[in-house]
């Protein structure tokens, strides 16, 4: 004689809402994660655009400032390269989305990106200042937009404009005037965010 097969055990309603539930709560966590992933990506890939932008639109003579550029939680000091002899190009690596993704997770809203060179405001054009730059370093490294002995019209002689031979002073000028509140004013930030977003979304989604 075969033996009699049992029938299978139906769930009761509250087993089946508290499947339902966890089922639910496991698509959420799933979505989140998704989200923060794809949200990371795009502030990474922002972050990178921005800073080669500033890097290849400011002063440049050693190098150094144009490496000097960073991306932190507001209030934090980002580590940066500081290399020299050549223009900064910044990468991912610089801004690794694993990091954007765990200050997004511990509830940070705010980044900031910021140079982090003792000479940025001087740089920026926010500060007044004279550069003579280093005896074993007779040109800098990016090509000059401008020659003379000052800016025309300027008030000021900033950082990484002047340099000294016998008691004549003539100018190699890497960047335009206010070329960072042009940057930030003018379109070119909001470019980056635009651009950079889109393409952090869309490579999340691939």
């Amino acid at each position: 004689m075969a033996p009699r097969r049992r029938k299978a055990k139906r769930s009761t309603p509250k087993q089946q809402a508290r499947l339902l539930s966890s089922i639910a709560k496991r698509k959420a966590e799933e979505f989140e994660s998704e989200l923060q992933d794809s949200l990371a990506k795009g502030i990474q890939s922002f972050a990178v655009k921005s800073m080669n932008s500033l890097a290849e639109k400011g002063p440049a003579w050693t190098g150094e400032f144009s490496a000097s550029w960073g991306f932190a939680p507001a209030g934090r000091t980002p580590d940066t390269p500081g290399t020299t002899g050549q223009i900064y190009k910044y990468t991912k690596n610089d801004v690794p989305a694993r990091d954007v993704k765990r200050f997004i997770k511990d509830g940070i809203s705010r980044f900031n990106i910021v140079n982090t060179s003792p000479h940025a405001a001087i740089a920026a054009d926010e500060e007044e200042s004279m550069f003579f730059p280093p005896k074993y370093q007779r040109d800098p490294i990016k090509t000059p937009v401008k020659l003379g002995t000052k800016r025309p019209d300027d008030v000021h002689l900033r950082y990484q404009i002047a340099y000294r031979e016998g008691d004549k002073i003539t100018s190699q000028i890497t960047a335009e005037k206010d070329w960072f509140t042009t940057y930030l004013k003018a379109g070119g930030l909001q470019k980056d965010l635009t651009t950079g977003f889109t393409f952090g979304f869309e490579r999340a989604g691939t």
